[in-house]
């Protein structure tokens, strides 16, 4: 059967497309801060008052922030927050989370996931720090790495893996103080036993029960 108004149709279907192409025009020509250039290993640069900004990509190691009149995405070195939300790109990366964690469920690791988010935002709300990057790319994205120093010395990576929120799994980077990858990483291990043995976040999150065998 034939539509009744077939021009009227085809009209609306020109300006969705033109709409499109106006969008996309817009989006290309616009002003976009530029992300600074990377620096060479092992030198890094200081940030000081820096913001939080929300932004619905915000998560456990990822966030943006505002800095000096311009915005950044940044990404902690070292640790990997479990995702906080479920959707089928991500689905294998959370089967990995959840058997890091000792064989949590899908729905606990999305939650955990959560839990972290709000434990960094909390950290970065309510707390001094200063961010240290060497404006390293994440992948091929707009993301950078970079380290998160708070006051009493300890950085953002350390806490979350103090407080069983993560799991030790990206790239690593020589630290800002000369402290060298490896040693760094070998400390984190330390902190994340000491979550594992106070049950901690993940650590003390009840594993889902292992199907019983058919007899």
């Amino acid at each position: 059967m034939r539509p009744k108004h077939p021009k009227l149709t085809r009209n609306l279907w020109i300006a969705v497309w033109m709409l499109v192409a106006v969008i996309q025009a817009w989006d290309f020509f616009r002003d976009k801060p530029a992300i600074p250039k990377a620096q060479p290993d092992g030198f890094f640069v200081q940030l000081k008052n820096v913001r939080l900004l929300d932004d619905p990509g915000n998560d456990g190691d990822s966030f943006k922030i505002a800095h000096a009149g311009g915005e950044h995405v940044l990404r902690l070195y070292f640790v990997d927050c479990p995702e906080k939300r479920r959707y089928a790109l991500v689905e294998e990366r959370l089967k990995d989370q959840a058997g890091y964690f000792g064989g949590l469920s899908v729905p606990q690791t999305v939650s955990l996931g959560l839990e972290a988010k709000a434990f960094t935002e909390k950290l970065l709300r309510e707390r001094s720090f200063t961010i240290q990057t060497r404006w390293e790319r994440v992948y091929d994205s707009e993301r950078s790495y970079a380290v998160v120093l708070f006051d009493d010395g300890e950085d953002l990576a350390m806490k979350l893996v103090k407080a069983g929120l993560c799991r030790i799994h990206t790239k690593g980077t020589m630290m800002p103080d000369g402290q060298h990858e490896f040693d760094f990483e070998n400390r984190l291990r330390g902190l994340e036993r000491e979550a594992r043995a106070a049950k901690r976040g993940a650590w003390g999150t009840s594993r889902r029960a292992s199907p019983k065998p058919k007899t």
